[in-house]
């Protein structure tokens, strides 16, 4: 049965600039899938919304009637701590899924923007990651199963901990990133690892890029277990922040070992501190829609990070655009910078620059920019891979485009 629509409430989701007309909040997969049904049914289309903390992520929508809240599909809907094995509805909050695990001494080793508040189904939908994918991976390399609700009114499962499965679709890795538009999220299975003991944090501060690298690259190739590494240029200064997580006496060990590859004089923090300290230095990734700034994100081979950090700026001194912040992750090859535009900001001004970033790296993703710079844009860049075949899905479940209609790559 389908739920009454709800009134639009006070603060209603704002994507792009376009309001939605229709604010539902099904109670389950099903009813999702019915939702979806009656939207293709009479051409409405629907943006799903967990708890909106990446709405600025992707292409404007090409029309938008409904908004469909997760907000209902919560809790966790089967645990097993001793086979580390998670099931939870796709509404639930991520911060109140690492609070149950934490109880157990397990987690989710994921540490992206805004991770405390959003939403699981919304993770996997914008394929966020953090400094930690560096020794842990992706929500796509943890998870074993998923439910999607789809348009033709069926909830699709497949992977672990499930009674049905769709043969021919490895849905679990597809469904990462792909922003909602080859159907809703409705729940998530994920294998968990154990929380670790101790962790320390050393963060240098550099004389500049070159030294930064360097001692990155030194680090890689040490091969000491580092959980998270990156260099970043923030208040004018080149800086170099280490991660490492393990046992008390492991973690010690290896951050003075890690102390005298730096060089110089590294501040370290322990246990809370340091995790605070990775929770603000994500925090940085992020700006408000309205500041006249933009967040980019580009990736290289991890080999060629430095290079690509090292050209940035002055290639884009060259089109007038400043680099106010730059963060690099050296072992995966991505580098997110801000952008300033100063008063001449506009959607020419920002195709010209993704287009200079574009010759620069193999990939250069708008994470976020003002509403009106956006239209005519794909934010993407480039296609991702695996694009024809999440081409070929979207026709297969949503044939309509009722689903986030243009907003992800190629405007799919």
């Amino acid at each position: 049965m389908r739920s009454n629509p709800r009134q639009i409430p006070t603060a209603q989701p704002v994507i792009d600039g376009k309001l939605a007309s229709e604010f539902v909040v099904p109670s389950s997969g099903q009813e999702c899938a019915d939702l979806l049904a009656e939207a293709a049914a009479t051409n409405r289309k629907v943006a799903p919304v967990g708890s909106g903390t990446k709405l600025s992520l992707g292409n404007p929508p090409e029309q938008l009637d409904t908004i469909l809240s997760t907000e209902l599909l919560t809790g966790v809907l089967d645990y097993e701590p001793t086979d580390l094995v998670l099931s939870v509805g796709a509404g639930a909050r991520f911060g109140d899924v690492q609070a149950i695990l934490a109880e157990h001494g397990q987690r989710l080793p994921l540490d992206p923007v805004s991770g405390e508040d959003a939403t699981i189904g919304g993770l996997i939908a914008t394929g966020s990651w953090g400094p930690l994918r560096y020794s842990s991976g992706t929500l796509r390399d943890l998870l074993i199963g998923i439910s999607v609700a789809h348009p033709d009114g069926t909830v699709s499962r497949a992977g672990g901990m499930v009674v049905k499965n769709v043969s021919g679709y490895d849905l679990p890795r597809v469904y990462h990133g792909s922003l909602g538009t080859l159907g809703v999220i409705v729940s998530a299975n994920f294998k968990v690892l154990p929380r670790p003991r101790a962790e320390t944090t050393l963060v240098a501060t550099l004389a500049d890029a070159s030294e930064a690298f360097a001692a990155a690259k030194a680090l890689r190739e040490s091969h000491e277990p580092i959980a998270a590494l990156e260099s970043f240029f923030q208040s004018g200064e080149w800086n170099l922040g280490v991660r490492v997580e393990g046992r008390e006496q492991t973690v010690n060990a290896v951050a003075d070992r890690i102390a005298l590859l730096i060089g110089g004089e590294a501040v370290r923090r322990e246990g809370p501190e340091s995790a605070k300290w990775w929770s603000d230095y994500v925090e940085h990734q992020t700006i408000a829609d309205n500041s006249g700034q933009t967040l980019v994100r580009c990736a290289v081979r991890p080999k060629d990070t430095a290079l690509l950090a090292a050209s940035l700026a002055p290639a884009l001194d060259g089109i007038e655009v400043g680099v106010s912040y730059l963060a690099a992750s050296p072992g995966l090859g991505s580098v997110v910078l801000r952008l300033d535009f100063g008063s001449t900001g506009s959607a020419d001004r920002l195709a010209e620059a993704q287009t200079l970033l574009l010759g620069l790296a193999d990939t250069a993703t708008i994470l976020t920019a003002p509403s009106t710079w956006k239209y005519g844009l794909d934010v993407w860049g480039r296609h991702p891979d695996g694009f024809d075949y999440m081409r070929s899905l979207r026709h297969e479940f949503d044939p309509e485009r009722t689903i986030n209609p243009g907003r992800f790559a190629g405007f799919l």
